[in-house]
C-alpha cells in the first residue's frame, strides 16, 4: 500500500499540469459523440 501511495504522490504534479487540457479534449470528444448519436437518432 505504501508503494502505491508513493507512486501516486510522485505522479501528482504531472497530472495537475496535464488535467485541464486532457479534460477539455475529453469533453470535446464526448460532445462530438453525443452529436453523432443525436444525428443517428434523428435520421
Amino acid at each position: 500500500m505504501d508503494k502505491y501511495n508513493e507512486g501516486i504522490l510522485k505522479h501528482e504534479p504531472i497530472k495537475k499540469i496535464d488535467k485541464p487540457r486532457h479534460k477539455e479534449s475529453f469533453n470535446r470528444r464526448c460532445e462530438l459523440a453525443r452529436m453523432e448519436r443525436e444525428k443517428a437518432w434523428n435520421r
